[in-house]
């Protein structure tokens, strides 16, 4: 989940009008909104651990099948995406190499690890468009509804199998496996508790958004911070307060007046232009002035979860300036 955006909050030089909360500036919406998808995954879930249809290994996904086959379905295995293209040469031997290891599953008689699914740029451009698709072929691994690693062009049989095996091992025991392929005793009793506990979503995110509209920013990152060592909280739950908790202690800087530019592109939702922002300031500073830098960029990365992709981009970017 990203951080919350926060339009019109962004005002160079000071900190933020005290009226932010009047108008909606604060996305309290976001909150509903993930609490909403996280009951509809759960509902899915617990749908497809009911009906006892054997999912898919590989599949084409569609508009319509967008949700159930990428968000639902990598709440339960990972899901490797190709977004390939017939007029791209190489894209079907690769199509075809995903597929068959993804069937093979089925003949070892262990638990279903992972599942294949494609994206057609030419007939659903849209789907290509909102991952923001660069290159043709392009290769998506999807965990938990976020990126876990991707890569462009053609690639050999060996080296996509070796991509698969990394994949799976990435979040070995993380994640409760396919309704249909016996990863995980009791998964529609699981299901079923899951779909009970997103009615409304979790209670606490109200509780933290109540506090945020009282200004009681403090109280509020409390809040999340319960969320976060709450060893039975789901990852996306977990996630989600992370990024909230980020927001609310920015706020809270900046309604004590402490709040600088950094954290006003923060708040504004350019978060990539408040990292290339410091990065900048390593690559052409010296002294003094490069080490807060590089102490600030290290502060706001611990704000944020360690696998996020575009905290691990920055990294990379920052080592980059270092060295």
């Amino acid at each position: 989940m990203t951080t919350p955006n926060f339009p019109g909050h962004h005002q160079q030089g000071g900190p933020a009008a005290p009226n932010r909360f009047a108008a909606g500036a604060v996305d309290l919406g976001a909150v509903k909104e993930a609490a909403d998808q996280r009951q509809r995954v759960a509902e899915r879930s617990k749908a497809e651990a009911e009906s006892g249809v054997k999912i898919p290994r590989s599949a084409t996904v569609t508009p319509e099948s967008f949700e159930q086959d990428l968000v639902v379905r990598s709440t339960q295995v990972p899901v490797v995406l190709l977004l390939g293209s017939q007029r791209a040469e190489g894209c079907a031997e690769m199509s075809a190499e995903f597929a068959r290891l993804a069937e093979a599953q089925d003949a070892s008689g262990e638990p279903v690890q992972w599942v294949f699914r494609e994206v057609d740029v030419d007939t659903t451009p849209e789907i290509a468009q909102a991952l923001q698709v660069q290159a043709v072929p392009t290769v998506l691994a999807l965990a938990g509804g976020r990126p876990l690693s991707s890569f462009e062009g053609v690639q050999p049989p060996d080296q996509i199998a070796q991509f698969v095996e990394a994949v799976v091992r990435a979040v070995d025991g993380r994640l409760p496996g396919l309704p249909d392929s016996g990863a995980a005793d009791g998964a529609t009793a699981d299901a079923a508790g899951a779909a009970e506990e997103a009615e409304g979503g979790d209670p606490r995110f109200e509780e933290a958004a109540s506090l945020l509209e009282a200004e009681d920013y403090s109280g509020a990152v409390a809040v999340y911070d319960r969320i976060i060592a709450d060893g039975g909280a789901d990852p996306e739950t977990v996630t989600e307060a992370r990024a909230a908790r980020v927001t609310a202690v920015l706020l809270e800087r900046s309604a004590q007046g402490d709040s600088d530019e950094i954290d006003d592109l923060l708040l504004s939702g350019a978060r990539e232009q408040a990292f290339d922002t410091l990065i900048e300031r390593m690559r052409t500073g010296a002294g003094d002035d490069r080490d807060a830098a590089r102490t600030r960029l290290l502060e706001i990365f611990s704000m944020y979860d360690a696998a996020d992709p575009g905290v691990i981009a920055a990294r990379t970017r920052m080592a980059s300036a270092l060295f």
